[in-house]
């Protein structure tokens, strides 16, 4: 098993044991890994991998605000789907301008309102006892990225 197939792996075992907040972590991590590989494309001049992380981030961020509940999010929901929008804006605006300053903001807001989540999650009151830490789960390689439909987290 080579190195991507056991971060696969690990990051297929954490999905499938992760409470509705762990998932919500878990997807903010690989939308600052996308964000990361865009600021890395940018910066190299890829034009092909910059649109590549940028596209898969807005599929991220549609799964995030499609998946909020009205009915019970209340305040909370609609705080969350302005803020998913504002994110949306500065990648597209990054995305355009080619500027990977830009999307410096966006990752820091999100690994902000990650820890957010990180501390209201019921899993990690037990994080201690299995080893399981609050920081981000190394998202898999390009090449993994993308499955049924163009999408897997």
């Amino acid at each position: 098993m080579n190195r991507k197939e056991t971060e696969l792996g690990y990051r297929r075992a954490a999905v499938a044991n992760a409470s509705s907040v762990g998932l919500v972590i878990t997807m903010y991590d690989v939308l600052v890994n996308d964000l990361t590989q865009a600021v890395s494309a940018l910066e190299k001049g890829d034009i092909e991998g910059r649109s590549t992380a940028v596209k898969h981030a807005f599929l991220v961020l549609q799964q995030l605000q499609g998946s909020l509940n009205w009915e019970k999010g209340g305040e909370a929901a609609k705080n969350l789907s302005r803020f998913y929008s504002f994110l949306r804006g500065r990648i597209w605006e990054a995305h355009v301008k080619k500027d990977h300053e830009i999307l410096r903001e966006p990752i820091k807001l999100l690994l902000d309102v990650r820890q957010a989540w990180a501390r209201v999650d019921p899993a990690n009151s037990q994080a201690a006892a299995t080893g399981r830490s609050d920081q981000p789960v190394p998202a898999p390689a390009d090449d993994e990225k993308t499955g049924a439909g163009g999408w897997t987290a």
